[in-house]
């Protein structure tokens, strides 16, 4: 059985609001089912789930339109159902808008508390 894409409405949204473009959203498309479970430069697990149904990842994907590598990517979080095998991609945007170094605490903390929200969400699910 292969893995399932699934685009939450939160990242839909966020895919507007931040303006990804269409080949970008393909590319994420393509990469997602392929992802594999384990921890590499660009990719970082968050959260396991009490049961071990739900993983949280974090990954980081590069924006070709940038021309910036690494820093001119995204940053998108997605968790992988382990029994109903879905990748379920939930939130994007852009890596210099998430507070990282000194770039801001305010949006570093908005994505802190979104992470632990979705820790929540997926422990209550897992219950």
């Amino acid at each position: 059985m292969s893995w399932v894409y699934v685009e939450r409405e939160q990242f839909v949204r966020m895919c507007e609001r931040v303006g990804v473009s269409t080949t970008v959203r393909e590319a994420i498309k393509l990469w997602a089912p392929t992802v594999s479970r384990f921890e590499i430069s660009r990719q970082k697990l968050v959260f396991r789930s009490p049961k071990n149904r739900y993983e949280a990842w974090a990954a980081g994907i590069p924006n070709p339109d940038s021309n910036r590598g690494k820093r001119g990517g995204y940053r998108v979080v997605y968790f992988l159902d382990l029994t109903e095998q879905t990748t379920n991609l939930d939130f994007i945007e852009e890596r210099k808008e998430l507070g990282f170094h000194d770039e801001g605490i305010r949006k570093k903390e908005r994505y802190n508390g979104y992470i632990r929200e979705l820790k929540e969400e997926l422990k209550r699910r897992d219950a």
